[in-house]
C-alpha cells in the first residue's frame, strides 16, 4: 500500500509540476504577446509622429520658398534692354530695364534701381558704369528736369517739383507684376543726387528696398530728418578730395558732412561701436555693426578721390548690398 500511495503521489506531483510548467509558459507567451502588443503601439505611434514631423517640416520649407515658376510679360533675351514707361501722378514716365546675361523668363531674380547724377542720362550711365553685368535686373528710371534746366531727383533745392517716391513706387509695382522679381531682394543704389535720392527711399518707401549704396551723395535731406522706419542697411562711398559735393559738408547748400550723416543713418540703425579699418593706400573704411534686425552701415572715404564712380568696384557694392534681403 505505502509504495502505491508514493507511485500515485509522484504520479499527482509530477502532473502539477508539468501544470505548473504549462501555466508558467502560458503566463509568458501571455507577457511576451502584451509586451509585443505594446512595443507595436509605440513603434506605430512614432512612425505617425515621424511623418507627421516630416510632414509639418515639408510643408515649413514649402512656405520660406519663393513660388518655383513665374513668368515675365513680353519677350526677352538675355543680357538686353528695354525702354518702358508708367504712368504716375505727373504723367507717362519712363524707365530703362535691363536683365542679366543668364536671364531666363521663368527664374527669379534680384532687383536693382540706379538714380544718375544731376545733368546725367539714364542711358549714359548704364552704358558707363557697368551696372548691368551684375547678377540680377537693373532699372533705371529717368529723371525730370529741374528749375535751372538740368535734370535732377527730389530733396534736391533745383528739382522740379515731380513725384520722384511715386514714381519708384509704380515701377516697383509694375516691374513686380511683369516681371520675375525676388521681391525680397530689391536694392537702391546712385550717384550724387542720384545718391541722395536712393537714401531718401529708405525713409518714403520703408521695407520696399532691402538695402542702399550711395555714391558721392548730395545729402540735400534735412539733416537728422531721415529715421527709416524699417531695417535699412546702407553703405556710403564719398571721396575726400570731391569738389562738387565737398566730404566735409557745405551748410550754405544744405549739404551735411558725409561721415557725420552716416553716423547718424548708424544712431537711426541702433549700430553698435564701429570699428575703422584701412584698405590699399587710399581707403579708409568705417563699419558699424550689431544693427537692429541684422542691419549695418559702411563709409567709405577715398582719400584724395573726386566726384566720381568706381573708386569702389561694383561687385564689392553687391557684396555689401546682396548680404542683406527683406
Amino acid at each position: 500500500m505505502t509504495t502505491l500511495y508514493t507511485a500515485k503521489r509522484r504520479e499527482i506531483l509530477q502532473q502539477t509540476r508539468a501544470h505548473k510548467s504549462f501555466m508558467h509558459h502560458v503566463a509568458w507567451g501571455i507577457v511576451c504577446a502584451i509586451l509585443l502588443a505594446v512595443l507595436a503601439g509605440i513603434w506605430l505611434h512614432a512612425k505617425t509622429l515621424e511623418a507627421a514631423n516630416t510632414d509639418l517640416l515639408k510643408q515649413l520649407a514649402v512656405a520660406k520658398m519663393p513660388p518655383t515658376t513665374c513668368k515675365v510679360t513680353g519677350q526677352w533675351s538675355p543680357n538686353s534692354s528695354k525702354e518702358l514707361s508708367v504712368s504716375t501722378r505727373d504723367g507717362e514716365r519712363k524707365y530703362i530695364v535691363h536683365v542679366p546675361i543668364d536671364f531666363r523668363d521663368n527664374q527669379y531674380y534680384p532687383l536693382i534701381f540706379f538714380y544718375p547724377g544731376k545733368g546725367s542720362s539714364p542711358l549714359g550711365s548704364e552704358l558707363s558704369f557697368g551696372l548691368d553685368q551684375l547678377p540680377a535686373i537693373t532699372v533705371y528710371p529717368y529723371p525730370t528736369t529741374g528749375t535751372d534746366g538740368a535734370t535732377a531727383w527730389e530733396s534736391a533745392p533745383y528739382a522740379s517739383g515731380a513725384d520722384d517716391v511715386g514714381f519708384t513706387a509704380n515701377i516697383l509695382d509694375k516691374m513686380q507684376t511683369d516681371m520675375c522679381i525676388d521681391k525680397t531682394r530689391i536694392y537702391a543704389t546712385g550717384f550724387s543726387n542720384g545718391g541722395g535720392f536712393a537714401s531718401l527711399l529708405s525713409c518714403k518707401l520703408p521695407g520696399r528696398f532691402a538695402a542702399y549704396a550711395v555714391v558721392a551723395g548730395a545729402l540735400y535731406s534735412p539733416y537728422g530728418e531721415c529715421k527709416p522706419a524699417a531695417p535699412s542697411p546702407l553703405i556710403s562711398i564719398h571721396g575726400d578730395n570731391d569738389s562738387i559735393v565737398p566730404y566735409n559738408g557745405v551748410s550754405s547748400r544744405n549739404l551735411p558732412p558725409v561721415f557725420d550723416w552716416t553716423s547718424m543713418r548708424a544712431v537711426a540703425e541702433k549700430c553698435s561701436k564701429p570699428t575703422t579699418t584701412y584698405s590699399g593706400v587710399n581707403m579708409v573704411i568705417t563699419a558699424w555693426s550689431n544693427c537692429r534686425s541684422g542691419s549695418a552701415v559702411q563709409n567709405i572715404r577715398i582719400v584724395g578721390g573726386s566726384h566720381t564712380w568706381g573708386a569702389v568696384p561694383n561687385d564689392t557694392l553687391w557684396q555689401f548690398l546682396s548680404r542683406f534681403s527683406l
